[in-house]
C-alpha cells in the first residue's frame, strides 16, 4: 500500500530573542545596528535569501511579531514562491491566526 507523505511545515520566528514562539528556529539571530533602517532593508533581504535557498523546498510556519521592515525583507526575498504562512499573534484570543501567504 502506498502513502502520501504529507510535509510538515517549518515554523520559524523572524529575530531570535525578540518574543518567545512555538518555533524549530529564527531566521536572524540578530538586526544590523549600524547604518538606516532604508540601509538595513537590502542586507536583511539578502540574508533572508540565502536562508530561504538554504531549506530548499519546504514549507513554512512564519511567526509574525512585529519588526514591519524584517517581515518586508523576509516576503521580498521569498517571492512568488509557495508554501508560505504568515501567523499573526492575537492579543484577544492569545492564540496565532494564520494567513496563507500568495
Amino acid at each position: 500500500m502506498w502513502f502520501k507523505v504529507l510535509k510538515q511545515a517549518l515554523k520559524v520566528g523572524l529575530i531570535e530573542g525578540r518574543h518567545s514562539m512555538p518555533v524549530d528556529e529564527y531566521i536572524f539571530e540578530t538586526l544590523p545596528r549600524e547604518g538606516s533602517l532604508a540601509d538595513k532593508i537590502p542586507k536583511l533581504t539578502e540574508k533572508a535569501s540565502e536562508w530561504i535557498a538554504s531549506k530548499g523546498n519546504v514549507k513554512i510556519d512564519l511567526y509574525v511579531t512585529g519588526m514591519t521592515p524584517v517581515l518586508t525583507a523576509f516576503l521580498r526575498a521569498w517571492g512568488n514562491q509557495t508554501g508560505l504562512s504568515l501567523l499573526h499573534f492575537d492579543a484577544s484570543t492569545n492564540d496565532y491566526w494564520r494567513e496563507e501567504w500568495k
